[in-house]
């Protein structure tokens, strides 16, 4: 090799060698030896392999908690909406030391646990599911996992633009579930999610057309046409709905016509003694009585701050605010003038930022 060359291929053979040997950073080490783990995971999980019976022990000591539902508890409950099997999964999850990047974080990792990327959590889930529930079922749920990854990992890549509206990214979102499971395993995993969103839609078209109807009728509709909208999920959605919510959900329905008979106070006692008891309607009662002082103390306050900026046009803005802050101490208390001025600063921070 003649000199020229040589000048020419010395520096490309030292830039090679550099980046051969050159020491990997702590964080390079780190993905490195999860990347390990997770092959090292992957080969135990055979059954063939001498470190299989070891694999399962660590994994039950991982993911077993006290009381767990058999299969057919599983599946009742998810076909019913009394349980979500992607919560369930995501609850497994965080018990991987170091969860998948978006997963809740867990409290602290369970004995026998070690850090693991989600490749490896995901092996170790899915061993810990064949082993938990008998054969054939074990498969069946295993099956279910398998083809969750698999949507999960596409919709993690599928490009949706922010400008699509919400009933059309809903729809997409539905489309997509059937590309990975069949209709029934679908509604297995997701029927709960997509019974309520297509009930919401029908409750508000249903409101928007009803202002008209007597309140006992509208009231008696709108229940039925829930219950008949969320079928086999009705139930879990009365159970886990909050008494606040279904006396709020009255109220709005009855509201047109208290207005028009100008009966909405009595008749707002009469549904919140129905749903709180006589007590609970009167710590109610007590609270709105609370909220329209603390209204009328602030309009009072607000009027006189007003005057004042009016007739001290000349007084700096130090000056201003350091005797409206006087105002508001002596006229709210320190507690409420705290509330109120913070309220005012978020307020200001919104119009500044041109949100709102």
């Amino acid at each position: 090799m003649d000199k020229r060359k040589l000048i020419y291929f010395l520096p490309v053979l030292f830039l090679v060698l550099l980046w051969l040997f050159w020491p990997d950073s702590e964080e390079d080490k780190k993905l490195k030896s999860l990347k390990d783990q997770a092959k090292k995971a992957a080969m135990a999980a055979n059954p063939q392999s001498g470190e299989y019976r070891e694999f399962v022990d660590q994994n039950r000591k991982i993911f077993t908690e006290e009381g767990m539902y058999s299969y057919s508890q599983l599946i009742e409950m998810a076909r019913t909406g009394r349980l979500s099997l992607v919560a369930e999964l995501w609850r497994l999850r965080t018990k991987c030391a170091a969860p998948p990047a978006g997963s809740p974080a867990p409290a602290a990792p369970l004995e026998g646990a070690t850090a693991m990327n989600i490749d490896e959590c995901n092996i170790r889930i899915e061993n810990f599911l064949r082993e938990q529930y008998p054969k054939p079922e074990n498969e069946k749920i295993v099956g279910l996992f398998r083809n969750y990854l698999r949507y999960e990992d596409a919709m993690r890549r599928l490009e949706v633009s922010d400008k699509m509206p919400l009933a059309e990214r809903l729809e997409l979102m539905k489309k997509k579930r059937r590309e990975f499971f069949s209709e029934a395993d679908a509604q297995l995993i997701f029927g709960y999610e997509e019974a309520r969103s297509a009930t919401q839609d029908a409750l508000s078209e249903f409101y928007k057309n009803s202002a008209n109807m007597p309140a006992d009728q509208r009231v008696k509709k709108y229940y039925e046409l829930r219950q008949k909208s969320l079928g086999d999920y009705n139930a879990a959605f009365n159970e886990q709905e909050p008494a606040y919510t279904r006396y709020e959900t009255e109220v709005l329905l009855r509201s047109e016509e208290m207005q028009r008979k100008g009966s909405t106070a009595a008749e707002t006692q009469a549904m919140r003694e129905k749903y709180f008891g006589a007590d609970g309607a009167k710590r109610m009662a007590q609270v709105d009585k609370e909220i329209r002082e603390e209204r009328a103390r602030i309009d009072g306050y607000e009027a006189q701050a007003q005057k004042f900026i009016a007739e001290n046009a000349s007084l700096s803005e130090a000056e201003k605010n350091k005797k409206l802050a006087e105002m508001r101490l002596n006229m709210l208390g320190k507690e409420e003038a705290d509330a109120y001025e913070r309220r005012m600063q978020y307020e200001n921070y919104l119009k500044q930022n041109h949100l709102k």
